[in-house]
């Protein structure tokens, strides 16, 4: 053969496809398509041959542009297990079989966990069965491993107690969380026998991977089909169907699942067909100012529309709960904290980063830099990172970032702190420094939209309020393109997928639901986990593998061992007082002052007189009691309240535990009081928690209080009248030759509204802007503040 034959027969073998006659996907070489078809041999096959299929079919690597394990540093080093050698007489637990009079039902026996201890094989194969089995332990991926850990612990005594009483948790279960919290409804079931599932990919993924999913969705199918069993010791406890509901991720992860284009494609999005336009500042990228473009059809991710990059059919339309578009939903983490969060900010640091793409860029080549929106004077810049700093003290453990100053370092920023950034942040220190009023109000409209895409409960007022805010948001930005005062550049995709926010959650429901937030979490608190049990710095991604599979055959791990090491402390019935027949069901936590004599004794500095006297005060505005129907004297002070999932703390629990680093004791309530008119209102105030404490009023009915100390002067920001600002008392300013009082209140626990954080007021030390935590002050704050007459 000549040269020249052989040149081209290469290329031909190179060039040469191979398609699978059961499926669509298609193979480079004959071997890889054998391979292949061995998945589809569920009946022959033999767990040697699937493992060798998916080992030659699957190779994990990171994708750089996916960013999804944002929530934690976790490194990208690649590990694989081929070293791996599988004993396939290991019994695994909760392995489905089949039985006659069951047809094709999948029956799990229940009865086989029946310890707490696992072996590194077993851990692999618990709640995941066959469903998981085929792939994970031939190639287990970085984030199957630790999300698993994670599904272990956390449901692991559940299901114990669970099968003890013979009783298992189920859609209903689930369901009736999701209802409680939510009024949004997306996919409805009447059946309460059903088992509602999402993927959500990690930051590792297999380059094919559509074989990678294969077994997934074929189990899925069948599961749709026949539904599953569960068994106890012979005994059925619950009978189920089992849908796939969505797939979601980060955008590059979901464009490989749908057989999409690139975000950096013409036409990139995937819930529409707008096509991007080119950049007039740069030579790459694609951006999307087109709202109005129809979405894409089912069928073409049925069939197909490389016209309008859609490859191939998706792997997912096999499934009878495809529902096109929507099925592969947003992910508030990526899109809303990472994306949008750094967007904002990317637009605002333009002198601190030298950044010109959201310039416009003339003709000549020169930057329309005098007329940009979003500049903001590097002195300013400054002061707002100074202000980050020094409210840290000020904000609770329930803002879940760290309100690091990012102007000074950017470096370890996480999603959680982007997300802080956007909605506590924006709205307080960055928009007074914007340089005009209609710049203002269009990034506190895209602030406040974010705020309710994030809620559990959305109306039709607020949907249509959401929808509002992200179009005002959209028009400035399109307005300002076309003023030729702002680059194309700044119509993203994260900034395109906004508009389908509303769509989104109308079809599969609130956004927190599908969340990734969980997940990436987790895979954070194991690498630390796993990191500081080790030795010389060993790669924690890598130890978080080691963790739960090397050395199966001989090691076992003790989950309870584990969990103790991140486990808070058991609280017995001492620990804690309920308040009889109260629906908010409040709790005062220890420590405990027991019986103090409000006549006599001292409460936390606090003369016990000065507090008999605010409390005949909160009597006397809420019920009318005059003083000699005041009741017992006697009361029990706590440091703690826990009431609707948060724990509040207060000034006696700092003092005893010297906790000085975060802003638990600070809350927002309303005072009930009578005006001139004889008509009860409500007013917001903002104070610090001194202490909680229990009192039997004159009728012998017990009450849960709070002892406050109330902030000097409440008001609403000049550039928003929904945002509240409060000025507390100096700490060292002397009237009169005298040092500044308190004022000291007593409230109702439940007239507390918010746990709230306090940011700093650049101008003045003592003054400070309020924020509470996924919640938007959406009132005119000014019309109903209060103040320390009505106290």
């Amino acid at each position: 053969m000549s040269s020249s034959n052989a040149s081209q027969q290469r290329d031909r073998i190179s060039t040469q496809q191979y398609q699978c006659d059961q499926c669509v996907l298609f193979f480079d070489n004959y071997q890889k398509l054998q391979n292949h078809k061995r998945i589809h041999r569920g009946d022959s096959a033999t767990m040697t041959e699937i493992d060798q299929s998916i080992l030659d079919d699957v190779d994990m690597y990171h994708d750089e542009n996916d960013t999804s394990n944002e929530d934690e540093s976790v490194s990208n080093s690649e590990y694989t297990m081929e070293s791996m050698e599988l004993d396939n007489t290991i019994s695994y637990k909760c392995a489905c079989n089949f039985e006659g009079s069951e047809g094709e039902a999948h029956i799990y026996d229940s009865s086989q966990i029946s310890t707490n201890t696992f072996t590194k094989a077993e851990l692999m194969s618990i709640h995941l069965s066959q469903l998981m089995l085929q792939h994970r332990i031939a190639r287990a991926a970085y984030r199957d491993i630790v999300q698993f850990i994670n599904t272990v612990i956390r449901d692991h005594d559940d299901i114990m107690m669970e099968i003890t009483k013979a009783k298992i948790s189920h859609g209903e279960t689930v369901d009736a969380l999701l209802k409680s919290k939510s009024s949004v409804k997306g996919h409805e079931y009447t059946n309460k026998y059903l088992l509602q599932l999402a993927i959500l990919p990690g930051p590792k993924k297999p380059t094919h991977l559509d074989s990678f999913l294969i077994p997934i969705i074929n189990e899925l199918r069948d599961l749709e089909a026949h539904g599953l069993v569960v068994k106890h010791n012979g005994v059925e406890l619950c009978r189920s169907k089992v849908y796939l509901l969505l797939a979601s991720g980060d955008i590059p992860a979901v464009a490989d699942m749908a057989h999409i284009g690139s975000h950096t494609s013409l036409f990139g999005c995937r819930f529409c067909e707008t096509k991007g336009k080119c950049p007039t500042n740069r030579r790459h990228g694609m951006y999307f100012d087109d709202i109005s473009a129809w979405l894409r059809p089912l069928e073409d991710f049925k069939v197909g529309n490389p016209s309008k990059n859609i490859y191939q059919p998706s792997v997912y339309t096999q499934l009878s709960t495809f529902s096109g578009s929507s099925f592969f939903a947003l992910d508030e983490l990526h899109l809303i904290a990472r994306g949008i969060g750094k967007l904002v900010y990317d637009l605002i640091t333009v002198t601190l980063t030298k950044e010109t793409k959201f310039y416009y860029t003339h003709s000549d080549n020169t930057l329309n830099t005098t007329e940009y929106p979003f500049h903001i004077q590097r002195a300013d810049l400054v002061t707002i990172g100074n202000c980050i700093t020094s409210s840290r003290k000020y904000i609770p453990t329930s803002f879940q970032g760290s309100f690091d100053n990012v102007f000074a370092k950017i470096d370890g920023t996480c999603a959680v702190d982007w997300l802080d950034f956007l909605l506590y942040l924006v709205p307080t220190l960055v928009v007074p420094y914007l340089p005009n009023r209609a710049v203002k109000t269009a990034l506190l409209s895209l602030m406040k939209g974010c705020v309710l895409a994030l809620q559990w409960t959305l109306t039709s007022e607020l949907f249509d309020e959401m929808e509002s805010y992200f179009k005002h948001w959209h028009s400035f930005l399109y307005q300002q393109v076309q003023n030729n005062t702002l680059s194309h550049s700044v119509f993203q995709p994260v900034q395109h997928y906004l508009v389908h926010i509303p769509y989104i959650i109308k079809q599969q429901g609130p956004l927190q639901c599908y969340s990734t937030r969980s997940m990436e979490r987790v895979i954070g608190v194991f690498s630390k986990l796993i990191k500081s049990k080790s030795k010389g710095g060993r790669n924690a991604s890598f130890l978080v593998e080691l963790f739960v599979i090397h050395n199966y055959t001989s090691t076992a791990i003790s989950i309870c061992d584990e969990i103790n090491l991140i486990r808070p402390k058991p609280y017995g019935r001492e620990s804690y007082m309920d308040l009889p027949n109260d629906p908010s069901g409040a709790q005062l936590w220890e420590p405990f002052h027991q019986f103090v004599n409000l006549n006599d004794d001292s409460v936390e500095g606090v003369g016990g007189p000065s507090v008999k006297e605010a409390l005949l005060k909160y009597y006397r505005r809420t019920t009318g009691l005059t003083g000699h129907e005041f009741g017992d004297s006697v009361v029990v002070v706590a440091a703690r309240l826990w009431m609707d999932s948060t724990v509040y703390s207060s000034c006696m629990y700092r003092r005893k535990k010297n906790e000085t680093s975060c802003g638990n004791h600070y809350v927002m309530f309303t005072c009930p009081y009578r005006n001139n008119r004889n008509v009860i209102v409500h007013s917001w105030l903002v104070g610090t928690v001194q202490f909680y404490f229990q009192h039997v009023d004159f009728y012998g009915f017990p009450h849960f209080l709070a002892f406050m100390e109330v902030m000097k002067e409440h008001d609403a920001a000049g550039h928003d009248s929904s945002v509240p600002i409060v000025k507390q008392r100096s700490q060292s300013t002397r009237t009169l030759g005298h040092q500044t009082q308190p004022t000291y209140a007593v409230i109702s626990v439940n007239d507390i509204c918010h746990q709230v954080g306090l940011v700093q007021y650049p101008p003045n030390g003592n003054q400070f802007y309020v924020i509470a935590p996924y919640y938007i002050f959406n009132n005119n704050m000014r019309i109903t503040k209060g103040n320390l007459s009505i106290l």
